[in-house]
């Protein structure tokens, strides 16, 4: 049986209307942002959607541990509540992008794809609502 705690339920709350209000962004791999467009094979296009995924993943990282810097206990706790919550959310979105493509090839390429354009709109958002912390306390 899983078991949620009451602080994910409350994350999901105050997340779910923001998810909502978002366009969906299936098929993430023939977005005109997208990395690799130019990739020749599937293989060569799904391996370079990989290494950007995990690109962007670096990036959050770095990006989480600058806005962490200048967080309170409370605030830091909460925002880590929050990313668990997120990438929660993300493996479980991309999964089932993924698993529109009932296991042929063509998952191989869309799971990194959403996890590479998720990660990265997750970034914009983070600098949105913190970056001017960072930049006023130096993270």
């Amino acid at each position: 049986m899983v078991r949620i705690s009451s602080k994910m339920l409350l994350a999901t709350a105050i997340v779910s209307p923001f998810i909502a209000s978002v366009p969906a962004r299936a098929q993430h791999m023939n977005a005109a942002e997208a990395p690799c467009r130019s990739a020749g094979s599937g293989a060569e296009f799904a391996g370079c959607l990989s290494i950007a995924a995990k690109d962007a993943d670096i990036a959050l990282n770095e990006a989480s541990r600058r806005i962490l810097s200048v967080l309170s206990p409370q605030a830091r706790q909460e925002f880590e509540d929050a990313q668990r919550t997120w990438r929660n959310y993300r493996d479980l979105a991309c999964a089932a992008e993924r698993n529109l493509y009932d296991g042929g090839t063509g998952g191989n390429a869309a799971y990194p794809a959403c996890l590479e354009a998720v990660t990265r709109h997750r970034i914009v958002d983070l600098k949105a609502a913190y970056w001017w912390k960072v930049e006023k306390f130096g993270g």
